[in-house]
């Protein structure tokens, strides 16, 4: 179980992280294509270490990890934003409860897993759960525009949540397989953010500063445990796949309320409160009650 609470850990201090930005004035897209060379070349070096590191274009996950990593470089942006406009405590139900989609993908799908009334009260609670928490109303009439970054970036971590199940399912049945895969993704995204940031070099004489490369460095190791640990309580067997990953979840909901609270005194709404109570209800319902 030290895996599922390294990944819990990691996943909270990535919102943490992404609030500190904005006060140390980081360029946010800076650090995170910086954080993908760092999790990318930490990972190949760890694999190559390990004896492994032999690609060819035949990989049976391939093209999983070419989803996975645009996936990353744009809902971790995604984060970064909500995580300044909306704090650590809402950024980690929007992101954690997202469950819900490869949940019920997997009931659906799986034929291992079974239909309970918990799990489908987990699921309904757990969508009612992100919507108390992530709209934050109406202005002249409209919905605002920043109070749609957490539903996309709930859609948007469903996605890659059931990605990275189906790959560790179909694809990473060794010790090996599990090092080649994490560091593509990663390879992948640090590709498309460095495209990017030529192009904002040259249409914007945008400059690359020392302290968004730090900022980079320490996002990325800790992005790269994130990653690493969730895919090896996936596969360790201690937990149905339809369980592990909201076990990861409520516990990432709880310490984000806690460091939000604590260290960045967010202020929640009794809405908000509600939102967080029926997540962690409904995680439970997943993990605890269902069979």
């Amino acid at each position: 179980m030290i895996y599922l609470l390294l990944s819990i850990f990691c996943s909270t201090a990535i919102y943490a992280i992404f609030s500190l930005f904005g006060k140390y004035k980081i360029d946010t897209f800076q650090a995170i294509v910086v954080n993908y060379f760092v999790a990318s070349g930490f990972g190949f070096f760890y694999t190559g270490s390990h004896g492994g590191g032999d690609y060819t274009l035949s990989e049976p996950w391939l093209l999983n990890a070419a989803i996975v990593g645009v996936l990353f470089i744009t809902l971790f942006y995604i984060m970064a934003i909500t995580s300044q406009r909306h704090g650590v405590t809402v950024t980690g139900i929007a992101t954690k409860m997202s469950m819900v989609i490869p949940v019920f993908f997997f009931l659906i799908a799986d034929e291992d897993e079974t239909w309970h009334w918990a799990k489908l009260t987990g699921i309904a609670l757990g969508i009612i759960a992100v919507l108390l928490t992530t709209i934050s109303g109406k202005k002249n009439g409209k919905l605002k525009l920043a109070a749609l970054t957490p539903v996309v970036l709930f859609v948007g971590s469903g996605l890659l949540d059931l990605f990275l199940a189906l790959t560790e399912k179909n694809h990473l049945t060794t010790e090996t397989a599990y090092r080649d895969f994490v560091p593509v993704p990663f390879g992948i995204a640090a590709t498309i953010g460095t495209v990017v940031l030529i192009y904002r070099g040259i249409a914007k004489k945008s400059r690359l500063h020392l302290k968004n490369i730090i900022a980079g460095l320490i996002l990325g190791l800790v992005n790269y445990g994130s990653i690493y640990f969730l895919l090896r309580i996936l596969g360790s067997g201690l937990i149905d796949r339809s369980a592990v990953i909201p076990a990861n979840n409520m516990g990432v909901v709880a310490l984000s309320a806690i460091v939000g609270i604590a260290l960045f005194k967010e202020k929640l709404s009794a809405r908000k409160l509600w939102g967080i109570l029926l997540a962690l209800v409904a995680i439970a319902l997943l993990t605890i009650l269902s069979p």
